[in-house]
């Protein structure tokens, strides 16, 4: 009996000091301590000042990592936590000090945007799950600017639908052209030949290496009053 007791003791104190170094073998960039929950005040680095989640706050940490490889593990923690994919939301990510007494790791924040060059926005509730089901934080339709698009429910007035997003890379407005059109439920000369609607990428700083496409309003006008979505043929809903 006491060579069972003693074997199990050094099993323990194997498990103790090796379980750590396994850990960091296999999930290499993980932290996995830190306050994970909304923060009022994200301005300053390691200065996250925790509050409700209910109330307005800047953002909201879902994760901890060490600097090596700390953005790609933030990525998947991100799509994770909202259920769905990054590139499709109005949410952008980014790393924050986190500091404390006995360590300083990397914080995955996510903060949610008024549009899609990056500008960030107060919010109330959790971002958690919000990319799934009727996801109520996609991405929809909005204004459109220069490439930007501004963030609008499809029932106010607005110019342009977000229609998907793809790697950036390859042929451009040929890919964007085909997702405006199967948007639309249309064949890709079938969309050409509606001369109301353009197919156009958005200028975006978004994490992850892609690009959305919009389908807009061909002058550029605030005249849609809902989705274009399916609208095949039929007239622009003004």
């Amino acid at each position: 009996m006491n060579g069972k007791i003693a074997a199990g003791v050094a099993a323990a104190l194997v498990a103790g000091c090796c379980g750590f170094a396994l850990y960091r073998h296999f999930v290499p960039n993980h932290h996995a301590s830190g306050d994970k929950g909304c923060v009022v005040d994200a301005a300053k680095a390691g200065q996250l000042r925790p509050g409700r989640c209910a109330d307005s706050h800047q953002a909201e940490l879902v994760d901890f990592f060490y600097p090596d490889g700390a953005r790609e593990g933030c990525h998947r923690s991100a799509e994770e936590f909202l259920g769905g994919p990054l590139a499709d939301s109005q949410v952008e990510l980014d790393l924050l000090d986190y500091v404390r007494e006995d360590y300083t790791s990397q914080a995955c924040a996510l903060f949610v945007v008024s549009d899609s060059a990056g500008t960030r926005a107060s919010h109330s509730g959790s971002l958690q799950g919000t990319m799934s089901g009727e996801r109520p934080m996609a991405v929809t339709c909005g204004r459109y600017t220069d490439g930007v698009l501004t963030y609008v429910a499809c029932t106010e007035p607005h110019a342009a639908e977000y229609v998907g997003s793809t790697v950036d890379g390859g042929d451009h407005d040929g890919s964007c052209r085909q997702a405006a059109a199967a948007y639309l439920g249309l064949s890709a000369d079938e969309f050409t030949g509606r001369h109301d609607l353009e197919s156009h990428w958005l200028k975006t700083p978004r994490d992850g290496g892609r690009v959305g496409c919009v389908v807009v309003e061909a002058a550029g006008k605030d005249v849609l009053t809902k989705s274009v979505k399916g609208l095949r043929a039929g007239p622009l809903p003004v």
